[in-house]
């Protein structure tokens, strides 16, 4: 029996939800958040820090301030933190972005989400289907994929370093 790839990336974020639903009743005496990837997929471009990377796009060597996450086009993009919806935007670098600030403080911007299913002031959890993987105009020389960025105030923050 073959499944789609679109019914696979539906199962893949109900898994990751309910795995961190359980890990939630598991170990309530976390100090983070529970999180996750908002697609499943390999990390195609990580956070760069202060390190200049090279952007195929613009042709030119930047900061890399987010993580790029491939996935298929159209698959399914989940909340990566639980939180409330504080803009559901296009950007014309960053595409469709749905900004989500958690219990910490945390802004978590998700670019790249198309037909977004939130709108601001939606309260989310995690692994909520927030849309679809479209397009991001400032990366659109690479495969499709969510780049997803964290800030805290103005300063970027590695997002791999708070998924749990």
């Amino acid at each position: 029996m073959q499944i789609s790839e679109h019914a696979q990336q539906q199962f893949l974020c109900l898994i990751r939800c309910l795995l961190h639903s359980y890990s939630l009743l598991i170990d309530s005496s976390s100090a983070a958040p529970a999180s996750t990837q908002p697609v499943s997929g390999r990390v195609l471009n990580a956070y760069s820090g202060d390190e200049l990377v090279y952007n195929k796009t613009l042709g030119d060597w930047r900061t890399h301030n987010g993580v790029d996450y491939a996935c298929a086009q159209d698959a399914q993009v989940c909340a990566p933190a639980a939180g409330k919806v504080t803009a559901v935007d296009t950007d014309s670098r960053w595409g469709s972005v749905v900004c989500i600030e958690d219990s910490t403080g945390h802004l978590w911007r998700v670019c790249g989400t198309a037909d977004p299913t939130v709108q601001t002031g939606d309260e989310v959890s995690v692994g909520q289907i927030l849309g679809r993987a479209g397009s991001i105009p400032n990366e659109c020389a690479e495969e499709t994929h969510i780049h997803l960025e964290v800030l805290q105030g103005e300063q970027y923050l590695d997002p791999a370093k708070l998924l749990n």
